[in-house]
């Protein structure tokens, strides 16, 4: 199993060091996220520290809000989407990862609209207006849902892949974005449905965990939570997914930990 690591990125950074640390712990690739953002420059620098390292650069952080493009709940709005998304080939890079979106100020928060029509259509045409920019890039726009977002279910985010069908938009698949506390006794049922349902349409996955802290949804590395590692890594197997593993939520000092995490459940 060639497993990947979610990694900030910033200008400051000794990339070649960094990703060479990266490289020695394991990991065979990088979803890389740039909190202070990303131009020509630093794009050119990743591609050869990545090269250099022996990384594949399997996807970049594009995490805007597609219902409040002003908004950057990750560090990125519409607008610096659309410039990464120029960006994939100075980065050698196709996937960029972004939100399925919501009309809420904060982009975990539950809003009433979320699932409405005028919702679904908002977002239909923001992926379209990003056709152009995929297009010239080939570049791959993979959308990550969450339960309270426009897509809160695998039947939802499955949906609407086949709505837009374009190989240019995939889908992360990531069991905790789509398990609310109130289903988790359900978890090993629902995770094989959900990688079932969305498998044609899948892109990356996201290998995280879930658990409650003080009564509040947490999601930590792997093997510090609840979720069912066994039964998600075998409806993986069962669905011959073809697309990059990447662990997230976890510190480098702590990222060989997780690895062997989900190696051992992964047998």
């Amino acid at each position: 199993m060639n497993l990947g690591l979610w990694l900030e990125l910033r200008p400051t950074d000794d990339l070649p060091r960094l990703l060479d640390r990266v490289a020695a712990l394991g990991f065979g690739a990088l979803h890389a996220h740039f909190p202070a953002g990303c131009d020509a420059a630093l794009a050119r620098r990743v591609r050869r520290a990545c090269q250099g390292s022996g990384l594949d650069l399997a996807a970049v952080s594009g995490y805007a809000n597609p219902l409040r493009p002003e908004l950057a709940p990750m560090g990125a709005t519409v607008a610096q989407l659309a410039g990464l998304i120029e960006l994939l080939p100075v980065l050698g890079a196709r996937r960029v990862v972004s939100w399925s979106g919501s009309y809420a100020e904060g982009i975990g928060d539950a809003h009433a609209e979320n699932q409405s029509e005028a919702a679904w259509e908002a977002l239909r045409r923001h992926v379209d207006a990003l056709f152009p920019l995929l297009d010239a890039a080939e570049g791959v726009l993979v959308l990550e849902p969450f339960f309270t977002h426009v897509l809160n279910t695998p039947e939802r985010a499955a949906a609407f892949c086949a709505e837009v069908g374009s190989p240019y938009v995939r889908l992360v698949l990531d069991p905790p974005n789509l398990l609310p506390p109130a289903l988790w006794e359900r978890q090993a049922e629902l995770i094989t449905a959900a990688v079932e349902t969305q498998a044609r349409y899948v892109g990356l996955v996201h290998l995280k965990d879930m658990r409650l802290h003080d009564g509040q949804l947490d999601m930590p590395a792997a093997g510090q939570g609840l979720l069912d590692y066994p039964a998600l890594l075998a409806a993986i197997a069962r669905a011959e997914l073809s697309a990059p593993l990447i662990i997230e939520h976890v510190r480098l000092e702590d990222a060989a930990a997780a690895r062997q995490f989900v190696l051992s459940h992964g047998a």
